[in-house]
């Protein structure tokens, strides 16, 4: 599979006219959740032409595109090989305030084509704002579980991960003031002082459990993880307090290289 979504970026590139920067794996696969039918979620970074950018019409800065598992174009419903791509300014843009997707993207170990930007990473990884990841993490953790799990709409064992990621990932945005590895059982051994030892044990069971592929089961609530999931989203004692506004100076140079030298 790595082979045929080198062979789509290629694709992309002679299409569309862009370059590649790096493309990689955002989704289960990436945070060590996937199950056996798990799709593949590409995420990439892209450049124009330097022309490209001084022209009365603004190009296209998102590009979606859908593949099934034979590697051919086909309808989202259908994907097996999901893939959506950011024009560098539009990432460059959401970095800089601290999107903690894009800050995924940067950390994610399954790179499939080109390479990540180490000014960026750089920079994402030294001004985070805390604050934005805190809740961006704790409103994950609030829509899994409000709209499936608390409302029995979907009770799954995806749909716990799901909320746990986000759960997990804010309680430790507050405790190691640092962003969260993207291997979700990383992050479940660097918190075992501070979630609970059944909770861990649980998460770490329903990971195995969802690798075997009994990801998408109807299952009941788990009423222990139920329960501390409300008691995190009660509490706002541990949220943090807001960065002062970060020099974008070096953003703006590597910027500047990378549209300048396409």
């Amino acid at each position: 599979m790595r082979e045929k979504i080198k062979t789509i970026c290629r694709s992309l590139e002679k299409e569309d006219g862009i370059r590649v920067l790096f493309a990689v794996e955002n989704g289960s696969r990436a945070w060590r959740m996937d199950s056996k039918d798990s799709d593949f979620d590409v995420r990439f970074v892209f450049v124009r032409p330097v022309e490209s950018y001084i022209q009365i019409n603004k190009p296209v800065e998102v590009i979606n595109v859908f593949y099934d598992k034979d590697g051919k174009p086909c309808r989202a419903e259908n994907a097996f090989i999901d893939i959506s791509g950011f024009d560098v300014f539009k990432f460059v843009r959401m970095l800089s305030s601290s999107n903690p997707t894009m800050i995924e993207w940067l950390v994610s170990d399954i790179v499939y084509y080109g390479e990540q930007d180490e000014v960026f990473r750089r920079f994402a990884l030294k001004n985070f704002n805390q604050t934005a990841l805190y809740h961006h993490y704790k409103s994950m953790c609030k829509s899994n579980y409000v709209k499936y799990l608390k409302s029995k709409a979907l009770v799954t064992y995806k749909k716990y991960l799901y909320a746990y990621r986000g759960l997990v990932n804010a309680k430790w945005v507050v405790y190691k003031n640092s962003v969260p590895p993207i291997i979700f059982a990383d992050t479940l051994k660097g918190m075992k002082d501070i979630i609970p030892d059944n909770v861990l044990e649980k998460l770490n069971h329903i990971i195995k459990l969802k690798s075997r592929g009994e990801e998408k089961d109807i299952i009941s609530n788990i009423v222990k993880l139920d329960e501390y999931i409300e008691e995190f989203l009660k509490k706002d004692e541990g949220t943090p307090k807001k960065r002062v506004h970060v020099n974008l100076k070096e953003l703006d140079e590597e910027l500047r290289k990378i549209v300048l030298h396409h």
